[in-house]
């Protein structure tokens, strides 16, 4: 929530709380703006207002030509019925970055200015620039009430996201066009502009390794379409393996790799290409389940692909295959043999503080397996078992969660519905963001 403290506590711009409807002009409706930013004035560039737990570190960014003075020029903020809350005065200079932000607090980067004020309403609201008392650009964000941005507003985020103008300072007068949800870039350029956001990071699902055979169903296109769809509005890029085959031509260009379940073992030539991939600075997403959930019939599971051939299912195994991506050995991580479809529902928990776990409470194992860290960090668990661990290997790093199910919805790539919808519970579908944006080094 927005913290409120006293005007004295306030550093380098002046902040000014004013009663409903007191603010000049600002109450103005969004249809008197221009149909966007006049050439030479600043947008409200990127916004970031819920961080995980307390707010910490949040801004608002502007951007506009290096050099241009910010005197005359304040930013309002209103709440979800569109009652003015907050005002700050701006003073000083746009960088030669073109990037002007209004931090809360010393932690944000690149910062300008620091003003608790810059920690804007959760959820919805908006927020105007003025000069002079004019309205020069103007953002609602989430469902208010009473938005005073431009068209329809923007989506809200959640903790520990900024919403952001992508392309970088596009402005076409509609807030739900110009705006998505991001990382988090102050005073760098977001997705799609020059300087960078997530945009252009690939994020590759696995599907060579049969991860939707038989009721699983673990497709960007299908059950983990929730999840392919949260990633793409952080800007990633978003896109499947397919095929028979993990080579290094198919990880080229590549961040981040998500194994979900697989049911096929990988042959020693896909274990080379994977750990070449990691230790030149790829990421890696194990994602394993119980013992005997051998979906396809070839006595192969999920704990057994990732760890190698437990040398009697299936009874016979090719020399290049009985290693599979072996790891426990490699990474140091490994999916329990002590599991099964009969082990009970949990809920896991955070184990010790990491970026993967901000605004993480907790999340369902659904009967699943724990990992074995050999080498690593245990982050989540339950009941003396660990769920999630982590481990840096090379320049890469990997993750291993036990249960596929976590972050599935219950949309199937055939067009049916399933039964369960995880993906909303708990803290799931954080977790698994968090999970691919630290694989990414965006946490």
């Amino acid at each position: 929530m927005t913290s409120r403290l006293s005007l004295a506590a306030l550093l380098s711009l002046s902040l000014g709380l004013f009663a409903c409807g007191s603010v000049p002009n600002a109450s103005a409706p969004a249809a008197a703006l221009m149909p966007q930013a006049a050439a030479g004035e600043p947008v409200l560039n990127e916004l970031y207002y819920d961080a995980p737990g307390t707010d910490a570190g949040t801004f608002i960014e502007l951007k506009g030509p290096a050099g241009k003075s910010l005197s005359g020029y304040t930013l309002t903020a209103f709440d979800t019925a569109g009652t003015a809350y907050r005002t700050l005065t701006l003073s000083g200079t746009i960088p030669a970055s073109g990037y002007f932000v209004v931090a809360q607090d010393t932690t944000v980067p690149n910062r300008s200015a620091v003003n608790v004020g810059a920690d804007l309403n959760n959820g919805s609201g908006s927020l105007r620039l003025l000069r002079s008392g004019t309205v020069i650009d103007a953002v609602a964000y989430g469902t208010p009430t009473s938005g005073q941005g431009e068209g329809s507003p923007a989506p809200t985020t959640g903790a520990g996201s900024a919403l952001a103008r992508v392309p970088d300072g596009s402005d076409t007068n509609a807030n739900s066009v110009d705006f998505r949800v991001q990382v988090a870039t102050p005073g760098t350029g977001n997705g799609g502009g020059s300087g960078g956001g997530t945009t252009g990071k690939k994020v590759l699902f696995d599907l060579t390794k049969a991860e939707d055979a038989g009721n699983a169903d673990w497709r960007i296109d299908g059950a983990y379409s929730d999840y392919a769809a949260a990633l793409r509005g952080l800007g990633y890029a978003v896109s499947s393996v397919t095929g028979t085959a993990i080579t290094s031509t198919t990880l080229s260009g590549a961040s981040v790799l998500v194994i979900p379940e697989p049911q096929a073992p990988f042959s020693d030539a896909e274990r080379a290409a994977i750990q070449t991939f990691v230790q030149n600075g790829g990421g890696v997403f194990l994602i394993t389940d119980h013992r005997v959930s051998d979906r396809n019939n070839n006595g192969w599971d999920s704990p057994e692909v990732f760890n190698g051939w437990d040398g009697s299912t299936p009874s016979s195994v090719s020399a290049a295959y009985q290693t599979s991506l072996d790891s426990d050995g490699l990474f140091g991580l490994g999916a329990s043999f002590n599991s099964s479809f009969s082990d009970p529902v949990y809920t896991a928990t955070p184990l010790t503080t990491h970026p993967i776990l901000n605004g993480v409470g907790s999340a369902g194992v659904y009967v699943g397996t724990s990992v074995d860290v050999l080498r690593g960090t245990a982050l989540m668990g339950t009941g003396g078992k660990t769920y999630l661990a982590v481990n840096t290997v090379g320049a890469g790093r990997v993750a291993m969660w036990g249960d596929s199910s976590t972050f599935g919805d219950n949309t199937y790539s055939d067009g049916s519905t399933g039964s369960y919808n995880n993906w909303p519970n708990l803290s799931n579908a954080t977790l698994g963001k968090n999970v691919v944006r630290w694989l990414a080094g965006d946490l």
